[in-house]
C-alpha cells in the first residue's frame, strides 16, 4: 500500500474534525451532515468553521481552520466550490492530514471545474493531505460512530463489509440492502469525482484493514485500467471484491460523465478487467448487496457441487434449473448417503438430489439431513429451501369447530433459530457453506444477535439469489485457487 494511503487512518479514525461550512440552516448540507456526526454518537472533537457564527449547534465555532487552537485530523468541506481552495490552504497550514470534499461544482461541470479540481489536488498533495471527493456524499465508519455523510439519520451498524462508490445514493442503497439482510459496514466511502484517491486506492487500504472481510464497489468509470487491475487483483487475492458497474449503455455513459465526470469504459472491457482482477461482477444494487453479505462468515465452496434440501418438490425443480443455468452441478448422491438420509424420512420419500422432505411438518429432520449431506464429501455447498404460507397478522378466530393452529409459526421459528445456530457452527467446522432461501421474514427464522455480530445464517428471499451467491463464491474460490 502506498505510504500516503495511511492518511486514510485520519479519516476513519479521526480524533478531531474541522467542519468547514457549518450552519444551522436546516436545508443545507452544512447542517444535515454536521447533525449526522453529532447524532451518530461521534466521540471525538468537532470544530465547526463559520466566520459569521460564534457557535453552531451548541459547539464553539471558528472563523477559519487556522483559528482552531488544537490539532485537527480531518476536514469536511461543504462550502461552495469556489471557496474550497482557500479553506484547503488553511488546512495545509494547520497540518490537517485528510479532507472530505462534499462540495460539487468541479470536473463534472466541464473545463473550468476541471482546472479548479486539478489545483485542489495539487495543493493537497504538496501539503501532505489526501482528499476524498470532491462532489461526494461523505464517508462512514460505524466502529467509531463516525457518520459525516448525507443520508439523514442513517447510522448503519458495525460489520465486516467495506464500501466504495462513485455515487453517494448508490452507496446508501448498497449499505441499506446488506443491512436489511442483517449485515453492517466496516467503512463506507462516497468517492465522487476521485480527483485524488481512486477506487483502486480504497481497495489497497481495505486490503490492510483488519475490520474488513469483503469489499463492495460501485464504478462508473476507470481512469487507468492497468493500475486498476493491478491493485484490484492484489486485493482480490486475499479479500473478495463485489462490483456493480454503472454506465453500461450509451445513455448510461453520458449520464456518468455529467454525474462524476467519470471516464467510462465499455461493458466488454470492464467485464474483462474484472475477470483478470478476480472481481465478482453483479448487475443490480440488490444483487451486489446480497452477494457481498454472502461472503461474510461463510466458507467458500470448494467446487460447484450443490446438494439441495427442500420442503416441496416444485422448489427443488426450480432450484435445479437455476443452478444448472448458473453453471452449478446438482450431483447424483451415492447410495450410502441416500440410505442415511432415508432413515429420517417417510417410506414414500423418493431418494435423490434435491432431497424432498415431502412437505412434512416434522422440522426435527432438517438438521440431521443437512448434516448428512455436509459430512458426505459429495457436495461443496448445501441449499435449504422453505416456503411458508402467508401469515395473517391478526389471530385466526375458530368457527364451526375449526381450530386456530397459527401457533405452528412459533414452533417453526423456534426450530429454525435453534438449527441456524447449530448449523452455523457445523458449517464452520466442516467448511461446507449453507444457503437458506425462504419467503418467510428473516427475523422469523434466525437471530442476528448483538449489533456487529454477524455470526449467523442469512436468509435469501429467493431461490435465484441463493443460486447466484453460490456461483459467485465458487467462482471466487476458483480464482484464488488459480493463484497458488
Amino acid at each position: 500500500m502506498e505510504t500516503r494511503l495511511n492518511n486514510l487512518d485520519y479519516v476513519f479514525n479521526a480524533r478531531s474534525i474541522a467542519f468547514v461550512g457549518a450552519t444551522e440552516t436546516m436545508g443545507k448540507w452544512g447542517f444535515l451532515i454536521l447533525n449526522n456526526i453529532i447524532t451518530g454518537g461521534y466521540e471525538g472533537k468537532i470544530y465547526p468553521v463559520n466566520p459569521g457564527r460564534d457557535k453552531v449547534l451548541g459547539l464553539q465555532a471558528y472563523p477559519t481552520v487556522r483559528d482552531i487552537p488544537e490539532e485537527v485530523d480531518l476536514a469536511v468541506f461543504t462550502v461552495p466550490a469556489r471557496l474550497v481552495i482557500g479553506a484547503l490552504d488553511d488546512c495545509v497550514s494547520k497540518g490537517v492530514k485528510a479532507g472530505v470534499v462534499i462540495s460539487a461544482g468541479f470536473k463534472e461541470l466541464g473545463t473550468d471545474g476541471s482546472e479548479m479540481e486539478r489545483e485542489l489536488v495539487r495543493k493537497a498533495r504538496e501539503g501532505g493531505m489526501i482528499l476524498i471527493g470532491p462532489n461526494c456524499q461523505g464517508i462512514c465508519c460505524p466502529g467509531n460512530k463516525l457518520y459525516p455523510w448525507m443520508p439523514i439519520l442513517f447510522h448503519p451498524p458495525r460489520g465486516k463489509i467495506a464500501y466504495v462508490s462513485q455515487s453517494g445514493n448508490i452507496l446508501n442503497m448498497l449499505v441499506g440492502r446488506a443491512a436489511n439482510s442483517g449485515f453492517g459496514a466496516s467503512k463506507g466511502v462516497s468517492s465522487g469525482n476521485e480527483a485524488d484517491l481512486r477506487t483502486e486506492d480504497y481497495f489497497s487500504y481495505f486490503l490492510e484493514d483488519p475490520d474488513t472481510d469483503v469489499i463492495v464497489a460501485y464504478i462508473e468509470g476507470i481512469d487507468d485500467g492497468r493500475r486498476f487491475i493491478e491493485k484490484a487483483r492484489a486485493t482480490a487475492s486475499v479479500k473478495p471484491i463485489v462490483a456493480l458497474k454503472g454506465g453500461r449503455t450509451r445513455s448510461g455513459i453520458s449520464a456518468a460523465r455529467s454525474h462524476t465526470g467519470a471516464m467510462a469504459v465499455s461493458e466488454d472491457l470492464f467485464e474483462a478487467a474484472c475477470r483478470q482482477a478476480g472481481i465478482t461482477l453483479t448487475w443490480s444494487i440488490d444483487e451486489a448487496g446480497v452477494t457481498a453479505a454472502s461472503f461474510v462468515n461463510r466458507p467458500l465452496p470448494k467446487g460447484r457441487r450443490v446438494g439441495i434440501v427442500t420442503g416441496g418438490g416444485g422448489l427443488g425443480v426450480i432450484a435445479s434449473d437455476v443452478c444448472s443455468e448458473e453453471g452449478l452441478d446438482i450431483v447424483r448422491l451415492s447410495q450410502q448417503t441416500l440410505e442415511k438420509i432415508g432413515k429420517h424420512l417417510p417410506d414414500w420419500w423418493v431418494p435423490g438430489n434435491p432431497v424432498d422432505l415431502v412437505a412434512g411438518l416434522d422440522f426435527t429432520v432438517i438438521k440431521p439431513v443437512m448434516e448428512i449431506l455436509m459430512r458426505s464429501g459429495e457436495v461443496d455447498a448445501v441449499m435449504f429451501l422453505w416456503i411458508g404460507a402467508p401469515r395473517k397478522e391478526k389471530p385466526v378466530l375458530a368457527g364451526k369447530g375449526g381450530v386456530d393452529i397459527s401457533g405452528v409459526w412459533d414452533m417453526m421459528r423456534h426450530h429454525f433459530k435453534n438449527y441456524a445456530k447449530e448449523l452455523y457452527e457445523l458449517m464452520q467446522e466442516l467448511e461446507t457453506p449453507i444457503f437458506f432461501a425462504s419467503n418467510a421474514q428473516p427475523a422469523d427464522l434466525t437471530d442476528s444477535g448483538d449489533e456487529g455480530d454477524e455470526g449467523y445464517l442469512m436468509v435469501y428471499d429467493s431461490v435465484e439469489s441463493a443460486c447466484r451467491a453460490i456461483k459467485a463464491m465458487a467462482t471466487y474460490h476458483e480464482f484464488r485457487k488459480s493463484l497458488t
